[in-house]
């Protein structure tokens, strides 16, 4: 018996080594970040439809699990990589709490594919052509571009939101695709390039389930982005943040744009604008502004429109050194969309899946951080909206409407935060 336990011993040890063996050997890595809030919320009004008036919601106290992301990381050859990663968002959220987006209260809390892609490195041991196949975010916008769990506002800005609504129909902002990007770095100068060019098939559920419909045109979009100083990164990668914690002293500047044409919602959409990142020492300075544009068919019976809007915010923080080798970072945010304020130009833009009216933001607070991967947040966000002439219960923005709910004026809250990365 103690030499049949003994060989069963073994052969466990040798199968964990095994195992250890082949994470070693393809480079695996899993990972999971949490972003804990508890929040209080102040001033949320629902619009009562039978009364036509906005019903003023009692002030709450929530606790949700913002996000959980649930990943996996692999090299299994020097020039080939994958990202697995699965998201748990928005369990136990209030639907009359005034955070953004929908809830996930169901008994059983819905998963989701967050990141499922291969990157390939086109040319051995150089970072100028790197192709990456699969479901990914497109390569525009700075807040799009960068995870959630390394924003230093206590949300991000829901400028992105708007941006990847409009340009993938889902808030999420991801769609099946392929993209070819590269870095090339200057050893003789302050002066870096990176660029992001690829073409998407984003399905707007709206129109046709799981198809563009009848008429059907690829999503393209590209960035351009100068570095000067120190570059973002030594190299290229799909993965981007906002604090460096002083290691960083450069600025990116890029330029981008997403087109689709013809599908069976739209005769083109088009989105373009610029962001920017500063790091200096203590310093962190990022933001963006995006135009974006949708345009009808030109029939005879309906004569063709076009709807635009603008979206953007611009975040500044700065980083306090303490005991300890803890960090104090300060935050200030402000975000914006505006779109069409005359009712006539707002009925048009929700005939075509568009946004109208004002949607701003600001965010006040503070992150102590442990590590670059743990830190305690304490922010207040002020909002507040304009509907122009569109009236009382319009659901055109984000400040107007809550999934789940309907037509709202959404409140201010506070809100104290927790993100921890392993």
């Amino acid at each position: 018996m103690l030499l049949a336990l003994s060989g069963l011993g073994l052969n466990a040890q040798n199968k964990t080594s095994e195992f250890s063996e082949l994470l070693e050997k393809y480079k695996i890595k899993p990972s999971v970040g949490f972003q804990m809030w508890t929040t209080y919320t102040d001033g949320m009004e629902v619009y009562n439809a039978a009364t036509e008036t906005y019903e003023v919601a009692e002030n709450r106290l929530n606790t949700q699990l913002r996000r959980t992301r649930l990943g996996v990381k692999g090299q299994p050859f020097e020039d080939l990589s994958f990202n697995f990663t699965a998201a748990l968002d928005l369990v136990g959220k209030d639907l009359l709490s005034a955070t953004e987006a929908g809830g996930n209260n169901g008994s059983s809390p819905t998963f989701r594919v967050w990141n499922a892609f291969v990157q390939w490195r086109l040319l051995p041991k150089k970072e100028y052509a790197h192709l990456v196949a699969g479901y990914q975010v497109l390569p525009i916008g700075r807040e799009s571009i960068t995870s959630a769990l390394r924003s230093t506002s206590m949300e991000k800005s829901w400028s992105q939101n708007y941006l990847r609504r409009h340009l993938t129909g889902i808030g999420p902002g991801r769609a099946m695709g392929l993209n070819l990007g590269g870095l090339f770095l200057n050893e003789h100068s302050n002066v870096h390039f990176e660029y992001n060019l690829g073409v998407f098939n984003p399905v707007f559920e709206a129109v046709n389930g799981n198809s563009t419909g009848l008429r059907s045109s690829p999503m393209i979009a590209g960035r351009a982005i100068i570095h000067i100083g120190d570059p973002e990164s030594q190299t290229f990668s799909m993965n981007h943040k906002i604090n460096y914690f002083g290691k960083r002293k450069g600025i990116s500047l890029a330029f981008a744009v997403a087109e689709q044409g013809r599908t069976d919602l739209f005769r083109q959409n088009r989105a373009l604008g610029g962001d920017v990142l500063l790091n200096y020492g203590g310093l962190n300075i990022d933001g963006e502004y995006y135009y974006l544009s949708r345009s009808s068919f030109d029939l005879d019976a309906s004569p063709s429109f076009a709807t635009h809007g603008r979206t953007g915010y611009a975040r500044v923080s700065y980083d306090l050194n303490l005991p300890r080798r803890m960090v104090l970072e300060p935050v200030a945010m402000y975000s914006f969309f505006r779109g069409a304020m005359e009712e006539g130009a707002q009925s048009q833009a929700q005939s075509l899946k568009s946004f109208a009216g004002k949607d701003e933001t600001f965010d006040l607070g503070a992150n102590l951080y442990w590590n670059p991967d743990f830190k305690i947040s304490l922010h207040y966000t002020w909002r507040w909206g304009d509907a122009g002439t569109g009236g009382e219960g319009v659901t055109f923005n984000n400040y107007f409407q809550q999934s789940g709910l309907g037509a709202i004026r959404r409140g201010n809250w506070l809100g104290l935060g927790l993100v921890l990365i392993v």
